[in-house]
């Protein structure tokens, strides 16, 4: 943990360079932010003497811990350039931007310092990337993650501790991570946007995050190019990253025979097609490309938990938001960056539905799950049962304590939904066209800690607090 939270320090010093290059008073701001939360990671770590293996118990709580201490170290950079002068709203910013969730408070992005609009990006990077590791190579050594590995063309995981192995797994997935990010940068400033926004959006993109540079997300920037770049690397940033590796390293098989990505692209397509149906027939969108455009670009968005927008969907038909709730509770692939409950899960939860059906017709027949050829497990199928009951559970927990709190039910059931599925904006007073500025300081604890549920989840967190784990 003091690890984690020292490398979080060392990161600001990135955004604290080109905060100094922009002359800005904030550059010593968020020097001193990087310089304690350094310190204090140094620190933290010192005291325990040196790291050896970590064991399944101690994954656990280093997953859960070190993102609310890398959070709570995101703070600083909010709280001492005064940026943002609440430690409970500078906390939301930061775990939704850790947890790649892009839920806001921020009402004038223009008015923050370049350092700090980069910092909001990069805790995204960084933790679109630490999910990606972590739902690779880490979540499947604790037992949770199971369903994780069944795309995974990346071998050799230890079974019982988190090795060197681990590592170079996590190496190869961040080249291929960073490549990504450089290539979209490169396109984007190739467009309409500066520099400094093209890395920005690139950041946010391939982490399906959505902080953006501009108040009106992407739809400030009105170039037809951008759009369709962004939506095309979100569609990317979508699926397991262990197939961009495998399209690297030339093994197209993978990727030809994975049925996750197949019903992944599926449903992009179909829920493009609807969307620009919906908008252009009802006359809300004038004219078939730009309907297709946004159609499209908030499909992939809204699916893979990004929440970028270029539009206010908030106006469009109810059959067009009705489609677009549905899709905040699909998500991405396994092994992305995106949130939400994941296509895989959803193909195992039919198939397991289809084969209780025929099992009334069959009572003595006997019916083995399969996946991309592989033999699903009785453990993995309830892993992935619990997980859509607990999901379930929470969105609606959540949505009562934000009713309780003073939230109508659209706000409070589009809140929950966004930040449980780590997309950002949802419906009514936290659309796409405002911020969460508005919400009471505790409904923003809930949804903080929605968040991190969503995006661990939720069995990495919760076993914390079973006795089971306590005891020796």
């Amino acid at each position: 943990m003091g690890l984690l939270v020292a490398f979080a320090g060392a990161a600001m010093l990135l955004p604290t360079a080109v905060s100094f290059a922009y002359q800005e008073a904030a550059a010593w701001r968020l020097l001193a932010s990087g310089a304690i939360s350094g310190a204090a990671g140094i620190a933290l770590a010192r005291a325990t003497g040196p790291a050896g293996d970590i064991s399944i118990r101690e994954g656990f709580a280093i997953v859960t811990l070190g993102w609310i201490g890398v959070a709570l170290a995101g703070t600083l950079p909010y709280l001492l350039t005064g940026s943002i002068t609440s430690f409970t709203d500078a906390f939301f910013e930061s775990m939704s931007g850790l947890t790649t969730t892009g839920a806001t408070i921020v009402e004038d992005i223009g008015a923050l310092p370049r350092g700090v609009v980069l910092w909001r990006s990069l805790t995204q990077w960084i933790g679109g990337m630490g999910i990606i590791v972590l739902s690779v190579a880490i979540l499947p050594l604790l037992g949770v993650g199971g369903m994780q590995l069944l795309s995974a063309e990346i071998p050799g995981l230890a079974p019982d501790r988190l090795r060197p192995r681990v590592r170079q797994t996590a190496s190869l997935l961040w080249g291929v991570y960073a490549l990504l990010t450089m290539a979209e940068a490169a396109l984007l400033w190739a467009g309409q946007m500066s520099l400094f926004e093209a890395i920005n959006h690139a950041f946010t993109t391939m982490a399906t995050g959505g902080f953006s540079t501009e108040d009106g997300s992407i739809g400030a920037f009105e170039s037809p190019f951008v759009q369709y770049v962004v939506a095309f690397f979100i569609l990317l940033a979508g699926i397991n990253f262990t197939l961009h590796y495998s399209v690297l390293a030339g093994r197209w098989e993978a990727v030809r025979r994975n049925r996750e990505l197949r019903v992944y692209l599926w449903l992009v397509a179909s829920a493009t097609v609807a969307l620009t149906a919906l908008v252009g027939f009802t006359g809300t969108i004038e004219g078939f490309e730009p309907a297709f455009r946004a159609g499209l670009f908030q499909a992939v968005s809204i699916m893979t938990t990004t929440g970028y927008a270029t539009a206010d969907y908030e106006v469009w038909v109810p059959a067009a938001q009705t489609l677009l709730f549905l899709l905040m509770l699909v998500g991405g692939c396994t092994g992305s960056t995106a949130g939400s409950v994941k296509v895989l899960r959803h193909m195992l939860v039919a198939k397991e539905a289809r084969i209780s059906l025929r099992k009334l017709l069959h009572p003595r027949g006997v019916f083995v799950y399969k996946m991309d050829g592989q033999t699903i497990s009785a453990d993995v199928l309830a892993n992935v049962s619990g997980f859509l009951i607990l999901y379930l559970g929470f969105l609606g927990g959540g949505t009562l304590i934000l009713n309780l709190l003073g939230l109508d039910v659209t706000t409070a059931a589009g809140a929950a939904a966004a930040t449980l599925g780590n997309i950002g904006p949802g419906f009514g007073a936290v659309g796409p066209a405002e911020t969460y500025a508005s919400l009471p300081a505790g409904a923003l604890w809930v949804l903080g800690a929605l968040m991190l549920l969503g995006r661990l989840e939720l069995f990495t967190v919760l076993i914390l607090f079973t006795r089971g784990y306590w005891l020796r």
